[in-house]
């Protein structure tokens, strides 16, 4: 049996601890609210860094002057049915190129061809103009 003293000392024990624990529930769901807050917030600042960094990266295709190299093979190609051989190009377009090529790991392949240097884009040898405008880009050629 249960004495009237447990009885009492019980109940007021139980509404201490309860009150005692409700307190601590709030106070954990205010921690718990503020973590899930900041979690958000970092979220949110990676997803900008990410932004920012993809926007100075570039897309691969688009980076710098290689898009209007792109741009004058594919009206080429449309027209021609294949890709053209050669096409001439300043030395800033060039730099864009080789950087585009080192960017995204593909082989550097540069020759010489009689005074000027070249580099392999795609299927396309673009050709070194040292004396025309640093983004020079050229009519695509065959041989």
């Amino acid at each position: 049996m249960i004495s009237r003293r447990e009885v009492v000392t019980a109940g007021v024990l139980g509404t201490l601890a309860t009150s005692g624990t409700a307190e601590a529930a709030a106070t954990q769901q205010a921690e718990a609210q503020a973590i899930r807050e900041g979690l958000n917030a970092l979220g949110d600042k990676l997803i900008d860094l990410k932004t920012t960094v993809e926007a100075l990266r570039g897309n691969s295709m688009s980076y710098g002057n290689v898009g209007v190299v792109k741009t004058r093979i594919e009206q080429y190609a449309k027209t021609g049915g294949k890709f053209p051989d050669f096409c001439d190009i300043g030395l800033g377009v060039f730099t864009d190129v080789y950087d585009w090529h080192v960017r995204n790991q593909q082989q550097i392949n540069i020759v010489r061809v009689s005074e000027r240097m070249a580099i392999q884009f795609m299927f396309t040898q673009l050709i070194l103009r040292w004396e025309n405008d640093l983004n020079y880009v050229g009519t695509p050629f065959d041989r």
